[in-house]
């Protein structure tokens, strides 16, 4: 069972694989204004969310024997880091709401991952939101705190085989999670779609989401970006497949543009871009040789993102750099 679950965080990890002080720390074709590293090299740390006007900015931290814990910063530009959950526990992609204060994260409860959530300012008390044999990832909250959205069904994957007659060999086949979205005030749970990575839009109507599908030459699996009503209707295709493998998408605060990471054809490492939410005006941000993921747009207009560079490899930090519309 542990190597099940250290095989879990691998994927995670793979997919998503301080003081006010600016590195130069970039490669050709990245321009920033000021990039700044959030977090310190004492402990690996990714997946952040929140820093909303320099506030209430939540993390997942490896910790020295191994498990995962949810860590927080009060002020995004101090050095000073908050623990939220303890334990030998895993604890992973926590998602912030600043309208109830409490922070959402998966659970691994031994057996599988489960969804819970926790206050934000008070800590140690988690409540449980799902409790299922199957594994629940990625939950994210609707902006008023009232729903959360997630997806159940198979850990990320990376790449498949397909053969010439179309059939799936080798029992391996490209397997939609599903996307469920829990209403706290009435308890309502109802599943809307299939996809991954699900974040509410800014104004709660829509779902932002990742299509797991087939590259154009039928050998690799890579993922596309699409958007749907909280309903499951209305399906909109932002990114299609031969732009590369795309995942890990969060809205901006207007809800008009989209930052996502981004695995390109021939390329080994993952960079940060932008997308209109009309599937025009694609922009690189990053471009150095480091594995750059799990981006968040904050309401300041930064964007935050976990990366390597500068550092040995899969030793993430947290890093921000400033979007200008």
């Amino acid at each position: 069972m542990k190597t099940i679950l250290n095989i879990i965080i691998l994927l995670i990890l793979f997919f998503f694989t301080s003081c006010e002080t600016t590195y130069q720390m970039v490669a050709t074709g990245e321009s920033f204004d000021a990039l700044t590293k959030i977090t310190d090299e004492k402990k690996v740390s990714f997946s952040s969310n929140g820093g909303d006007n320099n506030k209430n900015l939540v993390f997942s931290v490896l910790e020295e024997e191994g498990s995962y814990n949810i860590y927080m910063k009060d002020n995004v530009l101090s050095s000073a880091i908050i623990q939220k959950t303890s334990g030998f526990n895993n604890n992973l992609n926590p998602s912030y709401c600043a309208s109830n204060e409490k922070i959402v994260f998966q659970y691994w409860t031994g057996a599988n991952f489960d969804i819970y959530y926790i206050n934000a300012k008070l800590g140690k008390a988690i409540t449980q939101v799902t409790n299922t044999d199957e594994n629940e990832y990625n939950p994210s909250w609707s902006r008023d705190g009232k729903k959360i959205v997630f997806e159940k069904g198979v850990t990320p994957r990376s790449y498949i085989v397909y053969n010439k007659s179309q059939q799936y060999v080798s029992g391996i086949k490209i397997t939609e999670n599903q996307i469920w979205i829990k209403n706290l005030e009435t308890g309502e749970l109802k599943m809307i779609g299939k996809g991954s990575y699900p974040r509410f839009s800014p104004d709660g109507n829509e779902i932002l989401y990742i299509k797991y599908e087939l590259n154009q030459s039928k050998t690799a699996e890579t993922g596309t970006i699409w958007t749907m009503s909280i309903e499951g209707d209305n399906q909109k295709q932002i990114t299609g497949i031969d732009l590369g493998y795309a995942t890990s998408p969060n809205w901006s605060p207007d809800a008009k543009n989209i930052v996502f990471q981004l695995i390109k054809k021939g390329k080994k490492d993952s960079d940060i871009y932008t997308i209109s939410a009309n599937g025009d005006d694609l922009k690189q941000h990053t471009t150095n040789e480091s594995i750059d993921f799990a981006p968040y747009w904050s309401d300041d207009n930064y964007i935050y993102f976990s990366s390597d560079r500068g550092n040995q490899k899969s030793k993430y930090l947290i890093w921000r750099f400033k979007i200008h519309n």
